[in-house]
């Protein structure tokens, strides 16, 4: 053997040790945690352009890029920043769409989905010491875009962007769906005599939620609002909506009834939530806003002033909310 051949001949060794090593590793990948990400994977970016939102405002129904709602971020980091296009709009949405996975194989990019039906999803970040999952999310609750561990209460699933180059899935078989509970429907709480006048003689609507925490900010700030004109003498129906819709910061606030129907939608009455319009049609012609427990506020051209009282019951009323 030449001297040349023997001085190459180590450097050849350490290269096909090299290439063993590096054979090795994505074969441990693929073995754990369902396949390792390819180069064009763009999670990295998503992560990234994720982190960058931290502290972002949290606005229902909104989509960045300064506000947004929790589906709202998690289709906006992966579309923009992952090039991903045609991601589902709603958490529901995008709980159907993923690619379903267990806590085990969740990677980071992946989604969390909380509820059934699905009510928040939020991005996983990784995993904490304890090996519990972390997550970014535009929360309500925190008023903004937060990291924080993934909660394990209620039913929590997750999902994985489908997408070019993503890790793959182990054989899993997704367990059933949670079956519904039927719920009794719930009574409201009437803090209002029913011999009251503010009653008028009229009998409480039924299956109205117990919801004073539900509604999106602007929704609570409105029925707080109103909460504060109880027995206020100079409003009109429409002009208490118009008004305080204005300060809480609504999106539009119309100033005639058909306004106000132009910008709002009608919802069943058991999924009515906080600063949800009450709406009374022809002959009566009235508008009340919903205050959670049965109640809601409304100027009454009876007594004169501003009253809080149960909503009642009467042919063609309506739970309507505000479009986004």
């Amino acid at each position: 053997m030449s001297q040349q051949h023997r001085r190459c001949a180590p450097l050849r060794a350490v290269l096909v040790l090299l290439s063993c090593l590096a054979l090795a590793a994505v074969s441990l990948a693929a073995a754990h945690g369902g396949g390792a990400a390819t180069s064009n994977d763009r999670t990295g970016a998503v992560l990234r352009a994720a982190r960058a939102h931290l502290g972002a405002e949290y606005v229902w129904g909104a989509t960045g890029p300064q506000t947004f709602d929790c589906s709202g971020f998690t289709s906006r980091v992966w579309s923009v920043n992952g090039h991903v296009r045609r991601m589902p709009r709603t958490a529901a949405q995008q709980q159907a769409w993923a690619v379903p996975i267990p806590d085990e194989q969740a990677l980071p990019g992946d989604l969390a989905f909380f509820g059934d039906p699905v009510t928040h999803v939020g991005l996983i970040t990784g995993r904490a010491p304890s090996g519990q999952l972390r997550m970014i999310d535009a929360s309500s609750s925190q008023k903004g875009v937060v990291e924080r561990l993934v909660w394990s209460s209620g039913v929590v699933r997750f999902g994985r962007v489908p997408r070019p180059g993503m890790p793959a899935v182990r054989p899993w078989t997704p367990p059933p769906p949670p079956k519904p509970v039927r719920e009794p429907t719930p009574k409201p709480t009437p803090l209002v005599s029913p011999r009251d006048p503010a009653l008028q003689g009229k009998a409480p609507m039924l299956g109205l939620p117990r919801t004073p925490d539900r509604g999106s900010p602007a929704m609570r700030r409105f029925a707080a609002l109103a909460r504060q004109q109880v027995g206020v003498r100079t409003w009109s129906d429409t002009g208490l909506v118009a008004a305080l819709w204005r300060q809480a910061g609504g999106a539009g606030s119309p100033a005639t009834r058909d306004g106000i129907a132009h910008r709002t939608h009608r919802v069943l009455v058991g999924r009515a939530e906080v600063g949800d319009l009450v709406v009374y049609p022809a002959p009566g012609d009235h508008l009340g806003i919903y205050v959670g427990d049965g109640l809601m506020v409304d100027a009454s051209r009876a007594l004169g002033k501003v009253v809080l009282r149960p909503v009642w019951a009467a042919s063609g009323a309506q739970i309507v909310r505000w479009n986004r």
